[in-house]
C-alpha cells in the first residue's frame, strides 16, 4: 500500500515504497529494502543474484494437539506456499525448513506427534527439516523425549547446500540466563568448525536458537527482553553468523526484528498469537485481534552469499512491502541494522492532510479518529499528551499519557485509526497532543492537538471537593445483621454482593457496638461483580478499609480489592506484620508495604493520582512513590468483582483468606487528598 507523505510546503516526501527504492539503488551494503527496490538490485548483477539456497524459518507455531486448531492449517499453508513460489522462480528448490522452537504448547505426545506427522506430509523430497527445541517443549517434555519423536539431536549442526546451520535447544525451558550454558563447551567447538570449514570470509553460517541473544533484537532488549545472554560472547567472535531466535512472537516486519553488530540477528515472529512487550507496559501487549496473525520468512542466499530475507504475511496471503537485506556476511563497515538506528532513524512526520477529531464522548472517555503519520520505516504507534482543566485552581494540569500503537504490524495498515482515549474524570474539560513514534521510538517534531469535554459522571454529581466527601462506587458496612452497599450514586441498588460461605456479622465493643463482619481465613468472603464499563472509570481511585487483623493469622491475606491480572487491593503479610497497597499501573504492580499493628483496628488507605501511589494508615502517610500512569483492571470477565475478605484467583474463585474483621469498605473514583483522607479516618 503506497501512504504518500508531505510537509507544509509543496514538496511532496517520497512513500515508502520509493525511499526503500531509492535507498536500494544508492546503497548495496545492508537496507530495508521494498520488493522493487531489491529487484533493482538483482537487475544490476543478474549473476551474483543467483539463487542457490532457499529455506522458510519459522517459530512458535505452538500445535495444541488438535489437528482442526488454526495453527495446524497456517502451518500446511506456509510449507505449501513456499513451494509454490519457489516454482515460479528460475531457482525452483526448496531447500530446508527451519524451525526455531514451540512446535509445541507443551512438547507432550499428542502435541509433537501431530507436528512430525505434518511437517512429514508437508515436506518433499529434497526438503530438509532443522529444529531445534523452545521452552514449551518442556513443559510436559523434555529433550529425550522430543529426540525419540523427531529422531534428531536438540543440538546439531548440518550442511544444506554447502552452508553451515548449528541448532541449539536450551536445558530445561527456564527462559533465564544460564538455559545454554550446559552446551555451550560443544556450540563453541561446532562453530569453530563451521568457520573452518567456510573459508570465504563473506560465507554466512547461519545459527538458531529459541530465545533472543541479548541485546540484540526487538525482544532481546531494552523494556521487554525476554532475551538469554548466554551465546552473545561466542557468537560476536564470527562476524558472519547469521542468527535466527524466536519466543517473542513479536511481528517481523518491526524493523527491530533485524539487528547487527558484531554479527547479524533476526527474529522470526509466530504462527500462533502475536504480542508485544507494550514498551515496557505502556501499550496494550495484546492488539486486538491477537490470534489472527501468523508469520514467516522466506529466506534465499545467492551465488554472492548475500541473504535476502522476505516477511510473509499468512493472514492475507502476501509479502510486507520491506526485505531484509545483507549485502556482504562477514563485513561489519557494511551493516546498517544496527544499534545507532536508535538516534538516527528518520522521524515520523504528518502529511499535509493530517487531522485528528473526536468523534464521541462519554462520562469516562473519548473516541478519536486520526490520519496516519508517514515514516520511511513505519509510524509506530502514538502518544496522548493530556491535560485537564481543574476547576478548583482554574488552570490546566497535566493529565495521564495514553499510547496507542499504529497497527503497522497489519499488511493492510489503515490509512486511518480510531482510538478512544479511556479513564477520563467525568465532566471534565480536556486537550491532548498527540505525537507519532517510529519503531525506535522517535518522536515527530510536530503534534496534531484535540479538545473536548467529557460527560457527567455515571454515579452522578459528587462534590469531590467535601471534607469528608462519601464513596460514590462502593461503601461497604453493615447494618441489621447483613452487609450493604450504599454508594451515594443512582447505582447503589444495581450492585449485588454475592456471599460466599457463612462470614459471621458480630457487634464490636471496641468500636461502640458498631457491627462489623468476621473472616475466618476459610472460604467465606463477599464478591461484588464489576463490569469494564465501571472499570474504566477507576482509572484513578482511592481504595480504603477499617479492619482489625488477628494476630495468629498466618501468611498473605487480602482485605479488600481485585488483583488477580491488574487491579488494586489492600492485603496484609501476618508474619511480616506488613500491611501492602496493591496497584497495576503502567504495565506492572507498584506494592506499597508499611508495617501495621496486629490485633487493632486500623483504617487504610491506597491512592493512585495519575503521578503517585500511596499509602495510609490512621490518615498518616506510610508508603509513598512515584507512580505515573493510570490504574489497569482485570480484563476477562470471571476476573472482574471486588472481593471483602480475600483476592480473586484464576477462574474467579476466592484465594488469600483474610483473618480478621472489617468495619467499612470503600471505594471511589477519584484520589482523595491527604486532608480528606485525615478526615476520614478520624
Amino acid at each position: 500500500m503506497k501512504r504518500s507523505t508531505s510537509n507544509t510546503t509543496s514538496f511532496t516526501r517520497p512513500t515508502r515504497r520509493d525511499f526503500l527504492k531509492s535507498a536500494g539503488a544508492s546503497c548495496l551494503g545492508v537496507c530495508a529494502l521494498s520488493h522493487e527496490a531489491m529487484a533493482q538490485i538483482d537487475a544490476a548483477q543478474p549473476e551474483q543474484a543467483q539463487v542457490v539456497l532457499r529455506c522458510a524459518v519459522m517459530s512458535d507455531v505452538h500445535f495444541n494437539g488438535d489437528p482442526n486448531a488454526a495453527e495446524v492449517e497456517r502451518f500446511r499453508r506456509a510449507v505449501d506456499f513456499t513451494y509454490r513460489f519457489a516454482q515460479d522462480q528460475p531457482y525452483k528448490n526448496f531447500d530446508a525448513l527451519v524451525v526455531v522452537g514451540d512446535m509445541s504448547n507443551h512438547g507432550v505426545e499428542q502435541e509433537l506427534t501431530l507436528f512430525k506427522k505434518e511437517m512429514d506430509a508437508a515436506l518433499h523430497e529434497g526438503t530438509r527439516a532443522l529444529l531445534c527445541m523452545g521452552n514449551h517443549e518442556f513443559y510436559g517434555g523434555n529433550q529425550d523425549f522430543w529426540r525419540g519423536v523427531f529422531g534428531v539431536e536438540p543440538n546439531a549442526r548440518y550442511t544444506v547446500n554447502g552452508y553451515q546451520f548449528i541448532a541449539i535447544s536450551p536445558e530445561k525451558g527456564t527462559m533465564k540466563d544460564g538455559d545454554y550454558l550446559y552446551a555451550l563447551e560443544w556450540f563453541e567447538k561446532e562453530i569453530e568448525e563451521a568457520d573452518r570449514l567456510e573459508t570465504d570470509p563473506n560465507k554466512p553460517i547461519f545459527i538458531f536458537q529459541h530465545y533472543p541473544v541479548s541485546p540484540t533484537v526487538y525482544g532481546g532488549r531494552g523494556h521487554d527482553d525476554w532475551g538469554l545472554e548466554d551465546l552473545f560472547d561466542t557468537l560476536q567472535k564470527y562476524p558472519r553468523v547469521i542468527n535466527f531466535s524466536g519466543h517473542t512472537h513479536y511481528p517481523i516486519n518491526d524493523p527491530r526484528c533485524a539487528w547487527q553488530g558484531c554479527f547479524s540477528a533476526f527474529g522470526t515472529g509466530t504462527l500462533s498469537y502475536i504480542c508485544h512487550g507494550g514498551e515496557g507496559g505502556k501499550y496494550e501487549k495484546y492488539p486486538a485481534g491477537s490470534n489472527n496473525f501468523a508469520q514467516f520468512y522466506i529466506m534465499e542466499v545467492r551465488a554472492d552469499n548475500s541473504v535476502k530475507l522476505m516477511p510473509y504475511d499468512l493472514i492475507t496471503n502476501d509479502f510486507f512491502d520491506v526485505v531484509y537485506y545483507v549485502h556482504k556476511p562477514g563485513d561489519v563497515k557494511s551493516y546498517e541494522y544496527t544499534d545507532l538506528r536508535y538516534s538516527t532513524s528518520a522521524k515520523p512526520v504528518w502529511p499535509q492532510d493530517a487531522y485528528a477529531k473526536v468523534l464521541e464522548v462519554s462520562d469516562d472517555g473519548a473516541r478519536c479518529e486520526l490520519k496516519q503519520a508517514q515514516c520511511p520505516d513505519v509510524t509506530h504507534s502514538y502518544r496522548f499528551d493530556l491535560q485537564a482543566f481543574d476547576t478548583r485552581e482554574n488552570a490546566w494540569k497535566d493529565d495521564d499519557q495514553q499510547y496507542f500503537w499504529s497497527q503497522y504490524f497489519l499488511r493492510n495498515q489503515p490509512e486511518t485509526l480510531q482510538l478512544t482515549l479511556s479513564g477520563l474524570q467525568p465532566g471534565t474539560a480536556y486537550r491532548a497532543k498527540i505525537i507519532p513514534f517510529n519503531p525506535f521510538l522517535r518522536a515527530g517534531d510536530k503534534a496534531l492537538e484535540i479538545s473536548f469535554q467529557t460527560k457527567p459522571s455515571i454515579y452522578g454529581n459528587i462534590d469531590h471537593g467535601a471534607d469528608a466527601p462519601q464513596p460514590d462506587v462502593l461503601n461497604l458496612y453493615c447494618q441489621d445483621g447483613a452487609l450493604v452497599n450504599l454508594p451515594q450514586n443512582d447505582l447503589a441498588q444495581q450492585k449485588k454482593i454475592e456471599i460466599v460461605g457463612a462470614p459471621e456479622i458480630i457487634e464490636e465493643p471496641r468500636l461502640n457496638n458498631t457491627q462489623v463482619v468476621r473472616f475466618n481465613a476459610q472460604e467465606n468472603y463477599f464478591k461484588i461483580p464489576f463490569t469494564t464499563d465501571e472499570y474504566n472509570t477507576l482509572r484513578r481511585a482511592t481504595i480504603g478499609a477499617t479492619f482489625a487483623l488477628d494476630p495468629d493469622g498466618k501468611g498473605v491475606g487480602a482485605v479488600f480489592g481485585n488483583t488477580e491480572q491488574r487491579g488494586v487491593e489492600l492485603s496484609v503479610n501476618y508474619d511480616e506484620k506488613q500491611l501492602a497497597f496493591w496497584a497495576y499501573i503502567n504495565g506492572r504492580y507498584h506494592i506499597l508495604r508499611a508495617p501495621v499493628t496486629l490485633g487493632e483496628y486500623v483504617t487504610a488507605y491506597g491512592v493512585v493520582d495519575g503521578r503517585t501511589a500511596t499509602l495510609y494508615i490512621n490518615g498518616k502517610v506510610a508508603a509513598h512513590e512515584q507512580a505515573r500512569g493510570a490504574l489497569a483492571h482485570p480484563t476477562a470477565p470471571e476476573l472482574q468483582a471486588f472481593c471483602l475478605g480475600c483476592d480473586i484467583e484464576a477462574g474467579g474463585k476466592g484465594g488469600y483468606f483474610m483473618k480478621g474483621a472489617i468495619a467499612k469498605a470503600q471505594l471511589f473514583s477519584w484520589a482523595l487528598s491527604q486532608k480528606q483522607i485525615e478526615n476520614l479516618s478520624k
